[in-house]
C-alpha cells in the first residue's frame, strides 16, 4: 500500500510540475497604443531585420488579412503584449520603430503611394530599452 501512495504522490507531482506554464521574466510586458486623436488609425511595427533604411516604409504590405487587428479606433488604446525578451534582442540587434496611418487611406491608397511619398501620421523610433522604458511602454498618437 505504502508503494501505492508513494507512486501516486510522484505521479501527482510530475503532471504539476509538466503542467505548470513557463515563468516568464518580472520585465516581461506590454506596450499600449493609445489613439487620442478624432480619426481611427492602423499602427504597426518593424525593426532593423525588415529594413535597414529607417527613413521609409517597409516595402511589403504589413497587415496582409489581419487589417483589423491593428485597428486603433478614436479615443481607444490598444494593448500589444510581447515578450520582453523579443523587444530587448531586437533592439540589442538594431532598432525597433512604430508607424501610426490613417485607417481609411491604408484601405484607399495604394501601399506604393504610402510609402513612395511616407503617408504617415507619426513615427516613433526606439534604439535601446531605456527608450521604451522612459516611455513608460506608452505610445501615443498625436
Amino acid at each position: 500500500m505504502k508503494k501505492y501512495i508513494i507512486y501516486f504522490i510522484s505521479v501527482i507531482l510530475l503532471i504539476s510540475l509538466t503542467a505548470c506554464p513557463e515563468n516568464f521574466p518580472d520585465d516581461d510586458g506590454t506596450i499600449e497604443l493609445i489613439n487620442n486623436s478624432d480619426e481611427v488609425i492602423i499602427w504597426y511595427h518593424i525593426s532593423h531585420t525588415f529594413l535597414s533604411d529607417t527613413s521609409k516604409l517597409s516595402e511589403f504590405y504589413p497587415w496582409g488579412d489581419e487589417i483589423e487587428n491593428y485597428k486603433i479606433a478614436k479615443g481607444t488604446s490598444f494593448l500589444y503584449d510581447i515578450y520582453s525578451g523579443s523587444i530587448k534582442d531586437l533592439l540589442n540587434q538594431g532598432f525597433l520603430q512604430y508607424y501610426f496611418l490613417n485607417y481609411d487611406t491604408v484601405l484607399n491608397v495604394p501601399w506604393e503611394r504610402i510609402r513612395d511619398e511616407n503617408i504617415i501620421l507619426k513615427k516613433v523610433y526606439f534604439e535601446i530599452w531605456e527608450d521604451l522604458e522612459e516611455c513608460n511602454f506608452t505610445i501615443t498618437y498625436p
